[in-house]
């Protein structure tokens, strides 16, 4: 568990309340005349943010004269809030990532640092380019893998998030040109801050959020809390394949927001964005005596999750060797098994045999 966060980081979901609705000209200027810099991070890179006692946080505030928030949430992503000039915001965002690289040196390598930016859903089109054109030149210019995701963050938020990977200084620098043409993009319209409590789980793969599967190693035990136990798991894009699907994510997100009339005009080619998405397998195991409340009354309920989900799911017939555990496997793209993990969860949680 994070330690303890003093009160201007807890204090984050406030600042946010209290500036929903307003004119989205003003969204970025809430505090001396600075700007906010807002980023998605996953919940396990928090307590390398925040250190322990706070000592890391407020190492970073004072020696960046920024402010930085992480509101507490019991979910898997929360938002990342800096206020200051852009330059300090920028060095402050490289020590941050400097912080996560150290404190998961065992899962890290030097050329897979990321950054998930908010971005008012007016400003989208902007980064994208026509035809994706200033998205393709944003990663041949730095060597960075850059996907803007095509839906806005949950919760009737009006944010999308924006990825971009690759080594520390190319992502800076990336992240330095981002916020260089949002500054020449006013939002337009009014701006809804994202609030991670409205995360649902089943379509992070549409706007750039971080699935419980995604925060730790292949045994997370997340059974304090949810019966469902993630075993092991191979998640996402081949990085042999990661570019294409990002080009072709991009283009998807351009013309659907096109079509939706976000960019004006007519939308051109708009194929479904789930056949750019590489099939994959998650393995999670849940209780023995649980097992009969997902697959239902003859079947029922399971048949009912992989028809909603779209996903393949199979569930051992018998407990593993030694354990009480059932071991399910879902097949498919990463939106489908968002769905189904959503919908496993949903099926146990709404049964209240499981006491959370």
């Amino acid at each position: 568990m994070d330690d303890q966060v003093d009160d201007n980081t807890m204090n984050s979901n406030r600042i946010n309340d209290d500036n929903q609705g307003h004119d989205g000209r003003r969204n970025r200027t809430m505090r001396d005349g600075k700007p906010n810099f807002r980023l998605l991070i996953p919940s396990r890179h928090a307590g390398a943010i925040i250190g322990k006692g706070g000592k890391t946080i407020q190492e970073l505030r004072t020696k960046h004269q920024c402010q930085i928030q992480i509101a507490d949430c019991e979910v898997p992503e929360r938002v990342l809030i800096i206020n200051g000039d852009e330059t300090d915001v920028i060095n402050c965002i490289s020590d941050i990532l400097t912080c996560i690289s150290e404190s998961h040196q065992h899962s890290h390598k030097p050329d897979q640092n990321e950054v998930r930016a908010l971005i008012h859903q007016s400003q989208a089109g902007a980064l994208i380019g026509k035809g994706a054109s200033r998205i393709k030149e944003f990663r041949e210019k730095h060597n960075v893998d850059v996907k803007v995701y095509p839906e806005c963050c949950p919760g009737g938020s009006t944010e999308r998030c924006i990825s971009m990977r690759g080594s520390k200084d190319d992502v800076l620098r990336c992240l330095t040109e981002v916020y260089s043409v949002l500054n020449g993009v006013p939002p337009r319209g009014s701006y809804r801050y994202y609030d991670p409590s409205a995360y649902n789980g089943y379509n992070v793969a549409d706007y750039g959020g971080y699935s419980d599967n995604s925060m730790g190693n292949n045994q997370l035990n997340l059974r304090a809390s949810n019966p469902i136990e993630y075993r092991n798991h191979s998640y996402g894009p081949s990085s042999q394949g990661y570019s294409q699907y990002n080009d072709k994510y991009a283009d998807d997100g351009y013309n659907r927001n096109r079509t939706r009339g976000g960019g004006g005009g007519g939308g051109g080619f708009n194929p479904p964005h789930q056949q750019y998405e590489p099939s994959t397998t998650t393995q999670v195991t849940i209780p023995n005596e649980m097992a009969g409340i997902v697959i239902g009354a003859k079947g029922s309920k399971i048949s009912q999750i992989r028809h909603e989900s779209g996903a393949s799911i199979k569930i051992d017939s018998q407990p593993m060797n030694g354990t009480n555990d059932r071991l399910i496997t879902i097949n498919g793209n990463p939106n489908q098994i968002q769905q189904a993990l959503f919908l496993l969860q949903q099926a146990v949680r709404r049964s209240n045999v499981w006491n959370e």
